[in-house]
């Protein structure tokens, strides 16, 4: 009601930064909407799509721009390298076994297919922040071949967290419906490279062949992995 109240007045823009909106989430735990609702609405978006002229009117003016471009750290990349990767699972479903919208947002279905190559295949080390709970032993279930290796956090202060990917040798973002994951530019203020899901929603834009590798499923995981872990430092 107040957008159309004052729009001939102010001048007002749209940003991404939220699941895949301005399109409606696929995300179950999600309230959907009708697919037009909000993208010719505004005069201009801030976006984070690879192909914005399939989504956006022809009238609506463009630019990729995100929330994590203006995230950044302060550097504390000369930390020694402790880990082989970190997770960021925000505040996961723990007391569900990780099935909420946390975790259809975080791809965790996902990573735990990739839990049994990177531990049970490459005896890789690594962190899984947000993945046990705030108050109590209960943790989402991971594969018994990362026992002993994967350390599984509550959720975290942001400089306890950035630590963790400070001193691992990449950040897994397996995601797909994140408009602005923080997480990658403050990895790369760290020179903490990622292993990124190629359909990721918004971040794709910061992956080239000197910040970190693409996956696409399982089918190229491994290849993908063994490139990052040949380019980084131990």
């Amino acid at each position: 009601e107040l957008w159309k109240r004052y729009k001939d007045e102010i001048l007002f823009i749209g940003i991404c930064s939220f699941e895949d909106f301005p399109l409606p989430p696929p995300n179950p735990f999600s309230r959907s909407f009708p697919r037009d609702k909000y993208t010719g609405a505004f005069p201009g978006w801030l976006h984070m799509f690879r192909n914005p002229e399939t989504i956006f009117p022809s009238h609506v003016k463009l630019l990729l721009m995100s929330q994590s471009d203006f995230s950044l750290p302060h550097d504390n990349s000369n930390l020694e390298r402790k880990y082989d990767f970190t997770f960021s699972g925000s505040d996961q479903d723990v007391f569900n076994d990780c099935v909420g919208w946390s975790s259809f947002a975080k791809n965790w279905s996902f990573v735990k297919e990739a839990l049994e190559v990177m531990c049970g295949e490459y005896e890789m080390s690594g962190v899984l922040v947000a993945t046990r709970a705030k108050q109590g032993d209960a943790k989402c279930s991971i594969p018994t071949s990362c026992e002993g290796k994967i350390i599984q956090t509550r959720f975290l202060d942001q400089p306890v967290f950035l630590d963790y990917v400070a001193r691992s040798r990449f950040l897994f973002v397996p995601q797909i419906h994140d408009a602005s994951p923080r997480v990658t530019t403050q990895a790369l203020a760290f020179n903490t490279p990622l292993l990124m899901n190629y359909h990721i929603i918004g971040g794709w834009k910061y992956l080239n062949e000197r910040t970190g590798e693409f996956f696409h499923d399982m089918s190229d995981f491994r290849e993908s992995l063994e490139r990052i872990m040949r380019n980084t430092v131990p």
